[in-house]
């Protein structure tokens, strides 16, 4: 298997997209499993950490049942 990425353009994250929702859901988790716990995945490996947490919320905010704009409202 090879890990290679490659971008082909630029990448735009807008302030009502999928991906930026994504983001700001998984920032807000990781502050509070850091408040409240001591988070041995994080300490571990925060890389690890942080982009399966991306992938969750990727995923939980992808879904159609969701409305991004009444997330993005609170």
């Amino acid at each position: 298997m090879v890990d290679k990425t490659e971008i082909t353009h630029p990448i735009e994250i807008k302030d009502n997209s999928i991906e930026r929702v994504a983001f700001d859901l998984m920032e807000k988790i990781a502050a509070d499993e850091q408040y409240f716990s001591k988070n041995d995945a994080l300490k571990e490996n925060p890389r690890d950490y942080y982009l399966k947490l991306y992938n969750q919320c990727h995923k939980t905010v992808s879904r159609p049942s969701i409305d991004i704009d009444n997330l993005l409202q609170k």
